[in-house]
């Protein structure tokens, strides 16, 4: 089968049960901040709205859906709880890394239908000893964002073989009923992702369950079976880095949604306004923030549009396209980091008791815009190199 577009008709449907969810999300906001963790209950719901089935592809009975459709579905979730937008992206993201392996991975994980997640982190590496049919893993890996949720977990490892000597490096998976997880998310924002660590210590790996990443991430040997659809050349890092920028823009339309209500019965102390909402520094302020997110929003959908022309023509971005794309990355998370900044001193002192929600999304926000691929000064110098022609760069290519 020749896969050339995507699945724009399961998009508007999925658009349309994560705007159903977000009353649920936002009511039950409170509870996975003090459990540090999404409820099983909700969980559920994201299971039978048919996300996870964006994450398989179409050869395993998946959606189809475009990177675009991703962030604009993790907006959709994020307004409702940042925490849920954030692991409905990252186990989404890890999934798709797995529709990427070997044949045999690819059967194992995905075979009947099953529509898996998979959770899983990169750094720092864990140790696979090569053995006799596979491996010997060892590993810790803090982050894990869903961890308890997930079927599978994927997590990079370098592999040994019996004097020590790195022989490769790549994603081992592992069925997480195999895996301890041990409680150490303590964070102030982004509680509710239960982005915990999780251990394995002396756990034989089957050769079939590991990724090998040598040759670089999404490449397609000569003779595999599964693959074919627009989904299994999109760039790595740029996937994965602005689809996750869609719960960020989600945390922010919901801030902003939040105050500007708040701004319509909240006087301004010691002034004559009796609403803040008919000062016209304030409406001002109102439009150049809103302003903001939906630039950020545009920038959002440019990258997710560029993953997706380059999926659907198999032709790779250019690494001026990726540093670019990495650069205005960090652009639009300072649009956001900005924005919201700015609604808290519209907000007032007030808004930050810890029993209001509009301190509880200007936390998430603040936590989920410094992940580690979103921040600006890295971006920043990424782009500049690349500019002015400045060779290596700072990251692999991979990562960019």
């Amino acid at each position: 089968m020749n896969y050339t577009d995507y699945n724009v008709a399961a998009e508007k449907e999925l658009i349309g049960r994560a705007r159903e969810l977000q009353p649920l999300l936002r009511q039950k906001g409170p509870e996975f901040d003090a459990n540090r963790r999404i409820g099983d209950d909700v969980f559920r719901e994201l299971t039978d709205a048919g996300f996870w089935k964006m994450a398989s592809p179409r050869r395993w009975g998946g959606y189809g859906t475009s990177a675009t459709a991703m962030a604009r579905i993790g907006a959709e979730l994020g307004r409702g709880d940042a925490s849920v937008g954030w692991v409905y992206t990252v186990l989404h993201g890890t999934t798709w890394l797995a529709s990427l392996g070997p044949d045999e991975l690819q059967e194992e994980i995905f075979a009947n239908d099953h529509h898996p997640t998979i959770c899983g982190a990169a750094t720092p590496p864990g140790t696979a000893r090569l053995v006799e049919g596979g491996y010997i893993v060892n590993g810790r890996w803090a982050y894990c964002s869903g961890s308890r949720h997930a079927e599978w977990g994927g997590f990079a490892v370098k592999v040994v073989d019996d004097k020590d000597e790195q022989v490769g490096f790549g994603n081992i998976y592992i069925p997480m009923k195999d895996m301890e997880i041990e409680d150490t998310w303590f964070m102030v924002g982004m509680k509710g992702t239960g982005s915990e660590t999780c251990v394995v210590k002396d756990v034989f790996v089957p050769k079939n369950r590991f990724f090998d990443f040598t040759k670089g991430i999404g490449h397609h040997p000569e003779g595999k079976k599964h693959v074919g659809e627009p989904s299994d050349y999109w760039p790595f890092m740029p996937f994965l880095r602005a689809t996750a920028h869609g719960m960020v823009i989600g945390a922010a339309e919901a801030l902003f949604e939040e105050v500007s209500r708040a701004s319509k019965n909240r006087p301004i102390v010691y002034t004559s306004y009796s609403r803040q909402a008919d000062c016209a520094v304030v409406q001002a302020e109102f439009g150049r923030i809103a302003a903001s997110v939906e630039a950020a929003r545009l920038l959002v959908e440019k990258s997710c549009g560029l993953i997706d022309i380059s999926g659907a023509t198999r032709v790779p971005m250019t690494p001026e396209q990726r540093a670019m794309s990495k650069g205005e990355g960090s652009f639009t998370i300072d649009l956001l980091a900005k924005a919201g900044h700015d609604l808290m001193f519209l907000a007032g002192s007030g808004a930050f008791a810890e029993d209001r929600a509009v301190s509880r999304i200007w936390r998430d926000l603040n936590v989920g815009a410094r992940h580690t691929a979103n921040l600006p000064y890295v971006g920043y110098e990424i782009l500049g190199k690349s500019l002015l022609g400045i060779e290596p760069n700072i990251s692999h290519p991979d990562f960019i």
